[in-house]
């Protein structure tokens, strides 16, 4: 059985990227999950964390429930924090580590286990620019890896699934991503590859390929007066993940990889040019999993963006 550590990784954290905008440019915020193409101003000194929590509670053979007579649940609380700088008009770096808690409940008992997950790094290049009166348009790339700072392993020997708090191993992740931008809609779409560059304890990570369609829509205001007006989006994202099976010697693993994809509401409330407030659940509309395996029944998360050198408003 395979849990699904932070549920989809390199969506994840391309999710974690990016500050907010505030200009009429832009004309709305950003998604929570979904990457986006465009320049954001003032993103290259901000920061961003945010708190979310997985709960694992269904018991799934070849997609389809079946019974859970242990009682297995498995909870994955996660607070990350990320900060992007610019090192050019259209190349942005972004780095981050999250912190974890990860709890494993069976047969009455409960283990848990804390601290620092995979830190990641990740670069941005913008590759294309179109910017009229009806809209903005950008397409970009991004390319970086996850690397192996979180447990995975205690004085004992390998933690349990469940318990570990990182891969194990480095992960390479290239993605493109494309967003559009008319004023009060936009909409942003992203396609991920993610491999391990090695296994660990004889182990092969399967590969996983990542989707994301992200579609948003400013509730207030209708139109901006100033750059201080308090601006609410609404966003609704299709975060989708189709991961291979893990191996070892080349052979497909049992009860590993398999499809799942999120449909995941938001809300965005920017009180101040410097600051938005934001919240999104997850519920899964596709467990495809290979095998036996646990699988995710919701996801919620809430957090906040701020520019450093503007905190104050």
């Amino acid at each position: 059985m395979r849990i699904r550590e932070g549920m989809r990784s390199a969506a994840l954290v391309a999710g974690f990227l990016l500050a907010y905008p505030a200009a009429p440019l832009v004309g709305q915020g950003m998604p929570f999950y979904t990457p986006t193409a465009l320049p954001l101003p003032l993103a290259e000194s901000s920061i961003r964390s945010f708190y979310r929590h997985v709960e694992l509670r269904s018991m799934l053979d070849q997609g389809r429930e079946v019974a859970n007579p242990d009682g297995i649940r498995v909870g994955v609380d996660v607070v990350p924090v990320v900060a992007p700088y610019g090192l050019t008009r259209r190349t942005l770096v972004v780095a981050g580590i999250p912190y974890m808690r990860k709890t494993f409940e069976r047969s009455g008992t409960n283990q848990t286990n804390s601290g620092v997950g995979d830190a990641f790094i990740l670069v941005k290049q913008e590759l294309l620019a179109a910017d009229f009166v009806a809209g903005n348009r950008r397409l970009a790339i991004f390319g970086g890896a996850t690397l192996p700072t979180g447990e995975t392993e205690d004085e004992t020997g390998p933690l349990p699934a469940p318990l570990r708090l990182g891969a194990g191993v480095v992960n390479l992740t290239g993605q493109a991503v494309y967003s559009y931008v008319n004023n009060r809609i936009g909409a942003h779409g992203a396609v991920a590859y993610t491999a391990a560059a090695a296994s660990d304890g004889g182990v092969r990570i399967g590969d996983r390929f990542g989707y994301d369609l992200a579609l948003g829509l400013r509730l207030f205001p209708a139109v901006y007066r100033t750059l201080r007006d308090v601006t609410l989006g609404a966003y609704l994202e299709f975060n989708g993940t189709v991961e291979q099976p893990a191996s070892t010697g080349g052979d497909p693993l049992a009860d590993t990889g398999g499809h799942t994809l999120f449909v995941s509401p938001g809300l965005q409330l920017i009180p101040l040019p410097n600051w938005a407030i934001e919240a999104s659940f997850q519920l899964p509309v596709v467990r495809e999993l290979r095998g036996v395996q646990l699988a995710p029944d919701w996801a919620f998360a809430i957090g906040a963006r701020a520019v450093f050198y503007l905190l104050g408003g």
